[in-house]
């Protein structure tokens, strides 16, 4: 759980403080910094403009970004991202008067789920250019659980729509109970017409007699 001035984040986010053992910086590159209320836990990582600094970070997941800290009338970062080896990014940040928080240093594309590496190499020689990493926020792998909830759902669809298909083949099945009633009823009222066709002509008869 992160705390204020930590951003929020979704539910498919997870956020890796600076100070987090997960990132690997190199042994002689960075100084411990950070402004309490302004960063994220109060915490940075400022790269050493003298020496090469690198930072390792390996996560299981589809996408990562970067963000961090650039100081008012400074120029941008000299850093350059590496993942999985294969995709370089350098950053370019507009100067202006003003300390600059939660820049979006780097962000990956889409990434093939999995494990992935991305190395941050902030190379030595631009005293007013240096890194100051805050935070890095990363996409984990999406779990079968996502995708059982969804098949789920979907079978609970394919289930309610099945119920007015029965009862619409109750109702077709009652019709030939309604001619089969009014047939009988037909019949019933010749049967009568008949009857009394024939008490007339017996009474007609009668009468001539």
């Amino acid at each position: 759980m992160t705390s204020f001035p930590c951003p929020l984040l979704s539910s498919s986010e997870v956020l890796v403080d600076d100070a987090d053992p997960r990132i690997l910086y190199s042994s002689s590159g960075w100084t411990l910094g950070g402004v309490p209320g302004s960063e994220c836990e109060g915490t940075t990582h400022e790269s050493v403009y003298t020496v090469n600094s690198t930072a390792t970070f390996t996560f299981l997941g589809i996408g990562v970004e970067v963000f961090g800290t650039i100081g008012n009338k400074e120029t941008s970062p000299t850093s350059i991202y590496n993942l999985d080896d294969s995709t370089s990014s350098q950053l370019t940040f507009p100067t202006n008067d003003e300390t600059n928080y939660r820049v979006p240093f780097y962000k990956s594309p889409l990434l093939s789920p999995g494990d992935h590496t991305l190395t941050i190499i902030v190379p030595p020689g631009n005293k007013n250019g240096q890194l100051v990493l805050d935070y890095i926020i990363y996409n984990p792998t999406p779990t079968s659980t996502s995708y059982a909830t969804i098949t789920t759902s979907v079978y609970r669809s394919a289930s309610a729509i099945s119920t007015p298909a029965s009862t619409h083949s109750t109702s077709v099945n009652t019709i030939p109970v309604g001619v089969a009633g009014g047939l009988g009823g037909l019949a019933a009222g010749i049967a009568l017409t008949l009857i009394v066709l024939r008490i007339i002509r017996m009474r007609s008869r009668t009468s001539h007699c």
